[in-house]
C-alpha cells in the first residue's frame, strides 16, 4: 500500500468570509484582528499548511484596518460558502462548564432545597 496517500484529506471548503476565517467579530478593533492573525499564523505556519496560511493572509489583508473593513463590507460580492453559513448558524465555541441548575436539568433531577 502506498503510504504517501492521505486517508483523511483536508477539506476543500474554505471560509469566504475573512471574519470567520480569522475567528473575529465584525465589530473587532484593529489590534484584535492583528492578534487573531498572529495567533492563527503561529498555529498554522506556511511550512505546515501553505493553503491555510494563504487563506489567513488574504483574510487579514482584506480586513486589517477599519477602512478596509468598511470597503469589504460595502463592496465584497463573494457568495458565502457552506462553511460560512454553518458557522453563522451555529458558531463553534469552546466547551464551557454548565451551571448546577443546567446540569441537574439534563440529568432529570430537581434541585433540593
Amino acid at each position: 500500500m502506498d503510504k504517501t496517500l492521505n486517508p483523511m484529506p483536508s477539506p476543500e471548503i474554505e471560509h469566504a468570509d475573512p471574519y470567520l476565517c480569522l475567528g473575529v467579530a465584525r465589530d473587532a478593533e484593529d489590534e484584535t484582528i492583528h492578534g487573531a492573525y498572529l495567533a492563527a499564523v503561529r498555529g498554522c505556519p506556511p511550512e505546515r499548511d501553505p493553503r491555510r496560511f494563504e487563506a489567513l493572509r488574504q483574510a487579514y489583508q482584506a480586513i486589517r484596518t477599519e477602512r478596509m473593513r468598511l470597503a469589504h463590507d460595502l463592496f465584497d460580492t463573494l457568495p458565502a460558502t457552506a462553511l460560512d453559513i454553518l458557522d453563522r448558524a451555529a458558531p463553534a465555541h469552546p466547551p464551557g462548564r454548565p451551571d448546577e441548575e443546567s446540569f441537574r436539568a439534563v440529568l432529570g433531577q430537581r434541585g433540593e432545597g
